[in-house]
Order: structure tokens, then sequence, then C-alpha cells
């Protein structure tokens, strides 16, 4: 009787943690749906038009000084000559939320969102652009960064979601490097104009990493920066302009204990005026 009673107690169990399992399953699939529908209607009213932009490089208004501690990367500061014409309605995705800060476009990996700048990095976690509780969440700048892109390294977050979505797509780069090195610009649109950048670094590190620091100083910044190339899981051959700010897109990596972040830094090549 004991060994029947055992063991019916362990199919017992077993029914229940499958029976969670399955609705976790189902919650997780629900939400990856309710978000799809909701992004996908915000997406649909971006869209390209005709084709590349001839860019119109407005440069800095004040250059930043070299110092004397380091040397500073000769070049030009070079542009690339067009950009894709995605037009964006900045006004109407801000009516619809006032943390829209701009329109983030990675051509080669396929990301397109809206990104918005909460007043912590908590919310926009578990909450979609149109204030949804959801798994999927939104992808966001830090809210410690300047609203106007002015800090020396900006930081992105986005999930990374099992279908791809938000920054899924980014982990495929360490089996598959070749889509971001055959194409590796990023494009932030905005009210004020058009940021490029230039990927040139991307790698994994642990959650708890130097690279989540603010560059505070121009001397932290170019250490950030060598400290990167350093890291990088693939030479992007791009040319380091460091008088030039940067972005940085984070996500998770792994699960559990293995959980990593990975990073991609890309470097500024260019901010454009809408004709």
């Amino acid at each position: 009787m004991k060994k029947r009673t055992k063991k019916r107690i362990g199919i017992c169990i077993t029914a229940v943690v499958v029976v969670i399992a399955g609705v976790n399953i189902y919650r997780s699939q629900s939400q990856y749906a309710t978000a799809d529908l909701e992004y996908d209607d915000i997406v649909s009213t971006v869209h390209i038009e005709g084709g590349p932009v001839e860019a119109v490089p407005v440069e800095p208004v004040e250059e930043i000084a070299e110092d004397d501690f380091t040397s500073m990367d000769d070049g030009p500061h070079y542009d690339i000559g067009t950009y894709p014409n995605l037009v964006v309605d900045h006004a109407s995705l801000k009516a619809q939320n006032p943390d829209y800060k701009g329109w983030l476009y990675v051509p080669s990996l396929e990301i397109s969102y809206p990104v918005v700048r909460g007043e912590d990095n908590d919310y926009y976690l578990h909450h979609t652009y149109e204030g949804t509780e959801n798994v999927t969440g939104c992808i966001f700048i830090d809210s410690g960064c300047a609203k106007d892109m002015g800090d020396y390294n900006t930081f992105f977050y986005g999930h990374n979601m099992k279908n791809g979505s938000m920054f899924g797509s980014l982990r495929k780069l360490l089996s598959d490097p070749k889509p971001i090195t055959e194409d590796p610009y990023i494009y932030f649109y905005t009210e004020d104009g058009v940021y490029a950048y230039r990927t040139y670094s991307f790698h994994k590190v642990p959650p708890k990493s130097d690279y989540f620091e603010y560059s505070v100083t121009q001397r932290k910044y170019w250490d950030y920066v060598d400290m990167a190339l350093s890291d990088r899981a693939q030479d992007m051959s791009t040319p380091i302009d460091k008088r030039r700010n940067s972005i940085t897109l984070s996500t998770c990596n792994g699960s559990g204990e293995a959980k990593q972040r990975f990073l991609v830094h890309a470097i500024n090549v260019g901010f454009y005026k809408p004709a």
C-alpha cells in the first residue's frame, strides 16, 4: 500500500508540474502574441519612402579637445553619404507616449522599434510602448543617460525574446556575424534629425561589468572604446574617431547562473537634419 501511495503522489506531483509548465508557456505565448500585435500596429505607421537620402552632415557645435594623456585616432569626421529614408511620425508617437525619444532602425538585424526613456530602468522592462504590462517590455534608453543623446555613450536596452522580437536578433551574431559585418550601420531617428552609427564591436560580458558604467570624462570614454575593441568577438574594420560619441545596445544572453549580457557598440558617423 505504501508503495502504491508513493507512486500515486509521484504521479500527482508530475501532473501538477506539467500543468504549471503548460500554463506558463501559454501565458508567455499569449503575451508574445499581444505584444506582436501592438508593435505590428506601431511599425505599420513607419515606412521607407523612395531611395536613400543624400546625407548632409551637421558637424557638432563644439569639438572635444584632445588631452595630453593619450593620443587621439587621426581621421576625418567622415559620413556614410546616405541613410535610409525612414518616414516616422514623431509627433503622433510622442502623443501616444510622452516618454518617446526616437525610432531605432538596424536594417541588418531587422530591428525597427520606437524607443522610450523612462524615469527609471524598471518600468519598461515589463511594459510595452502603450503601457501594457507584458514580458516583452519595450526598447528603452538608460534613465541615467542624457535626454539629448549628448553623452559620450548612450545605452539602449531590450529583451532577448525567443521569438526574435525586441533585441532577440542580437544573439544571432555569435553564430553568424555576417549580417552586421556586411551592413554595420545603426540609425536613430528623432525629431531633431537622424543619428547614424557604425558597429565597431560586439561581445558577451557578465551582468555586473565595467561596461555599464557611465563615461563621465573624455578619458573614461576613450578607455571604454579601447576596452570594447579589445574584447570584440569579430573584427569590424570600423575606423574609430574618438571625438565622436557612441551607443551601446544591451540584452540578456543565456539563463540562470550562466546568464550574461550581450553588447553591441557603435560609433557615431554622422548627424543629419531632415530636408
